[in-house]
């Protein structure tokens, strides 16, 4: 996802004030959630995207720090991560407020969701240990076991699918609590419940080369996600790469991955990703978001 926050695009062409205005008044109107009281901090969108008559909404993360967020969408899903799974976005409370209230909800989707980095970088990487992965544990898989660096001498977790279970339950765990803390300094809902959760899996990130070992890992977050409450999970990929990475099981085969809803990339346009609705699904659900060039953002559309 975050490749292609980078490509530069032309900025929207330029509105009169009146109309700008007249755009603004109309979105501080837009309930917020109930019970929560607007903080004044909330970072003023500067970038209007074209309208259409169909409502879209877009999706930001760290790369949108301190700069433009878009302007008059109906819904944000807004990344938890800073690039990695093991990173954090440095203005997930910032865009999260962003998402409540500043978008319109003119649409299925709920104003509000939350993707997270996935990766699964074994107990090794480029011949140095990871630093984050499991010493032992377990899961439904089994035990996840120690290498044995030497004679009565215990290394990190073994690259098995307990330990990969393992660590994909950590890191999930983890994005939980940097989304209960960014929410609740914002006032905002904290708990899992409140947002709908993707999974963003993605070549760009860490993967082994054993797709069943990534299966376990991805297995590992959603059932963290699920221990915390989370409500509606989902996988968005790109589908060659979905493949690639998970060896592209549609079926029960892919545990608890099945059949999350998908969220599918790789549309060059509003009316290419209205078509991608109709794509075959990644994990044998339904696919419930399509993502699309918006200007100098990700925008997404709501099948």
């Amino acid at each position: 996802m975050d490749r292609r926050m980078r490509m530069g695009r032309a900025l929207a062409r330029a509105i009169t004030p009146l109309a700008l205005i007249g755009s603004a008044l109309a979105l501080m109107m837009t309930p917020a959630l109930a019970g929560v009281t607007r903080p004044s901090r909330v970072p003023e969108p500067t970038w209007l995207a074209e309208q259409s008559q169909v409502p879209t909404g877009a999706d930001v993360s760290y790369p949108q720090c301190g700069g433009a967020l878009p302007f008059g969408q109906a819904f944000g899903v807004v990344g938890v991560n800073g690039g990695r799974a093991s990173t954090r976005n440095p203005c997930l409370g910032e865009e999260l407020a962003w998402a409540v209230y500043r978008t319109t909800g003119a649409a299925s989707e709920p104003k509000a969701s939350m993707y997270l980095n996935t990766g699964d970088p074994g107990n090794s990487y480029l011949g140095e240990p990871v630093p984050d992965w499991p010493l032992s544990g377990g899961s439904p898989f089994g035990s996840c076991l120690p290498t044995i660096a030497l004679a009565h001498l215990r290394g990190p977790g073994q690259n098995s699918e307990a330990c990969a279970w393992d660590y994909g339950y950590q890191e999930a765990t983890q994005d939980l609590l940097w989304l209960r803390s960014a929410a609740s300094k914002e006032g905002l809902p904290s708990q899992a419940r409140a947002y709908p959760f993707w999974l963003d899996v993605e070549t760009s990130n860490t993967w082994q080369t054993a797709t069943e070992l990534n299966l376990a890992d991805l297995e590992g977050m959603v059932d963290a996600l699920r221990q915390g409450g989370a409500g509606r999970l989902g996988v968005y990929a790109f589908p060659q790469e979905w493949v690639e990475i998970t060896g592209g099981t549609e079926t029960a085969a892919s545990g608890s991955l099945f059949p999350l809803p998908n969220w599918i990339l790789g549309s060059g346009s509003l009316p290419a990703a209205e078509s991608n609705c109709q794509e075959s699904p990644l994990t044998g659900g339904k696919v419930l978001l399509t993502q699309f060039p918006l200007g100098p953002f990700d925008g997404d559309y709501a099948c």
